[in-house]
């Protein structure tokens, strides 16, 4: 028994492709290096925008504006988040024009959080702008794979390699409320798709430039990579947080502090 068992691995090792990916290791990754937002607050006033859906390399988008009801920023999302909207006595949502109150004045911080296949959070940078953000404004955000090194399989480095992204954006009304634009995309893992595109536009953000992926892990990617750099901008305090645990563990050559 113990015989067979090791004939048929054998034959298993022989008939397996040269250079086949081991189970969870993506074929490619095409998220931008880096992204540039600019402030769009006079969108649609539920955040229900969404030009990101329906781009190649994009499985699943979603974004909706909520009350924080004195929740904490960093609360996990939808935990005690009251939805945005009023109903009528038959539970119809009432027309948007009827809630101006849920109408974001400015944008006073963010957070933007990527993650890994098991929806593992692998990084997270969080912004706090010393004057509050208003149309036009930007935010310029660092995907973690800006540290992936192009000589080194993605396999060896998984844990620098984002499947999906959740941003919030929190400002206030009129009333004084904190109001909360929580957006979610999460990537098909495709090769040469450009699932972010300048000009989409989704909740209170329009994309601005981009720092386009890899080539070497996103071939025939249809846009090229500028070739600058981008600044923090306005954020008066920036903070970012990977998660060295999950990377070491998953192979990462990212040292610890």
């Amino acid at each position: 028994m113990i015989k067979s068992s090791i004939i048929l691995a054998a034959l298993v090792a022989l008939l397996a492709p040269n250079g086949a990916r081991p189970q969870g290791a993506p074929e490619c990754t095409c998220s931008p290096k880096a992204f540039q937002f600019i402030i769009s607050l006079d969108l649609d006033p539920l955040c229900e925008n969404n030009d990101i859906e329906g781009n190649a390399g994009i499985t699943e988008v979603s974004t909706g504006c909520f009350i924080e009801a004195g929740i904490p920023p960093d609360t996990p999302i939808f935990e005690g988040i009251e939805e945005i909207g009023i109903k009528d006595d038959e539970g119809m949502m009432i027309p948007e024009e009827l809630n101006p109150d849920f109408v974001l004045m400015n944008i006073t911080s963010s957070i933007f959080k990527e993650f890994n296949e098991d929806g593992d959070k692998i990084t997270e940078t969080k912004q706090y702008y010393g004057s509050t953000l208003e149309n036009g404004n930007q935010i310029n955000l660092f995907s973690v794979s800006t540290s992936l090194d192009p000589s080194v399989s993605l396999e060896d480095q998984i844990g620098k390699v984002p499947y999906s992204v959740e941003i919030r954006l929190f400002g206030y009304n009129e009333e004084g409320q904190l109001i909360s634009n929580i957006i979610k995309w999460s990537y098909d893992m495709s090769c040469g798709s450009d699932p972010i595109q300048t000009g989409d536009t989704i909740g209170r953000i329009t994309v601005g430039d981009l720092i386009g992926p890899w080539p070497q892990f996103c071939p025939k990617a249809p846009s090229p990579s500028p070739s600058y750099s981008m600044s923090y901008g306005k954020a008066s305090k920036t903070t970012t947080k990977t998660n060295k645990a999950y990377n070491s563990k998953m192979g990462n050559r990212e040292s610890a502090d």
